[in-house]
């Protein structure tokens, strides 16, 4: 049957159903209503079946969905790598099973169940359950806005996706964060601008939350010390992010400031806008560089930190100060309080802390310290 002649829709208990017409065209054919919901909005036409000549066209077509991605919606550099690590993963998958042929036929039967076989390929080689989701949405976005472009439907949205390990986010105790900044500060570094750098960096993640990406990111002028103000752009979000401002504690301005006084004077002069700059020369700090302050962290604390993991301490410290929920998700940069939610760590000792906040101002009797002891 010719791909012309074949058309398929998503029944109203979400199963696709191949529609054969000899004589009509898929455009004239049409799902029940309201039933194609994809994207916010309904679909009125029906899908057909992915159907390709060789797996190049597929590669081809996925690189200009990410070229689009990149260039029209403004998707960042590590989401597009993202997408392209999981596609070269399902395109060597399909050639070395030899399934190319099965995959490219239209079939959603054999689609599924090679989409399913690469996920069990993946957890056989000991892929973590939060990277096999990532492989998956990696590539399931992609093929979605095929989806949308082309009217071809996605075999990805008849699966369920693989859901990612759900442990909560780890941070450091109080105790922990303070022997971190120590080290960092006392640590005898190749030259006091590589340690107020670096004492820098570590400020801004610990002290307002910052992600690896937005510390680097992060420009001279977007420090407001007058106002202790932080203008993050290009912040972790949909259509190349968005904007937010954070707020500076006393400790993190004393930070930047001596950080700054330091770069000012420094030569050869350093020009660049990026607030963190290269101790070789007049260049921003490179990934490469972060990756290895926190290595020097970690071996000299013995405390398993990482950008993230003080991002993740941030959001501890500003539940256990008492900041609302609604103040917190701002300075965060999260759209919503479940996101939030899941920071709410507890350490051994707060309950019985917050517990002991329970009073009421009445007269009881008090136990003397041998009651109390046998009690």
């Amino acid at each position: 049957m010719s791909h012309a002649q074949r058309s398929l829709i998503l029944s109203s208990d979400g199963d696709p159903i191949v529609i054969d017409a000899p004589s009509a065209s898929p455009s004239s054919l049409r799902a029940p209503t309201g039933h194609l919901r994809r994207f916010g909005h309904i679909r009125s036409e029906p899908l057909l079946p992915l159907v390709l000549p060789t797996i190049d066209h597929l590669e081809e077509r996925l690189a200009d969905v990410r070229q689009r991605a990149a260039e029209v919606d403004g998707l960042k550099r590590e989401t597009i790598l993202r997408w392209r690590t999981a596609t070269r993963s399902f395109l060597r998958f399909l050639r070395d099973a030899d399934t190319r042929r099965q995959f490219l036929s239209g079939d959603y039967k054999a689609q599924t169940r090679i989409v399913g076989d690469w996920i069990a390929s993946l957890r056989a080689a000991n892929l973590s359950r939060t990277s096999i989701a990532t492989y998956f949405r990696s590539l399931d976005a992609q093929l979605r806005r095929v989806e949308r472009e082309d009217g071809i439907l996605n075999p990805l949205s008849l699966i369920e996706a693989p859901a990612p390990a759900q442990s909560l986010p780890r941070s450091l105790t109080r105790a922990q964060a303070e022997r971190v900044v120590t080290y960092v500060r006392n640590r005898i570094w190749s030259s006091p601008l590589e340690g107020a750098r670096n004492l820098c960096a570590v400020g801004l993640m610990l002290f307002a939350g910052l992600r690896r990406g937005e510390v680097l990111r992060l420009h001279v002028a977007d420090c407001n010390l007058t106002l202790g103000t932080l203008t993050v752009r290009d912040a972790k979000g949909r259509n190349g992010g968005r904007t937010r401002t954070s707020y500076m504690t006393p400790q993190l301005r004393n930070i930047i400031v001596a950080y700054l006084d330091i770069r000012v004077n420094i030569e050869p002069e350093r020009t660049h806008p990026e607030l963190l700059t290269s101790i070789a020369g007049d260049l921003p700090m490179r990934l490469t560089a972060l990756c290895r302050l926190f290595k020097y962290v970690r071996k000299g604390t013995g405390i398993a930190v990482t950008p993230h993991v003080l991002r993740h301490t941030y959001a501890m410290l500003l539940r256990q100060a008492g900041i609302p929920d609604r103040v917190s998700m701002d300075l965060m940069g999260h759209r919503s309080l479940a996101m939030l939610q899941r920071y709410s760590h507890v350490f051994d000792g707060e309950h019985q802390r917050e517990a002991a906040k329970v009073l009421l101002d009445v007269d009881l009797p008090i136990l003397d310290a041998e009651m109390r002891a046998a009690s």
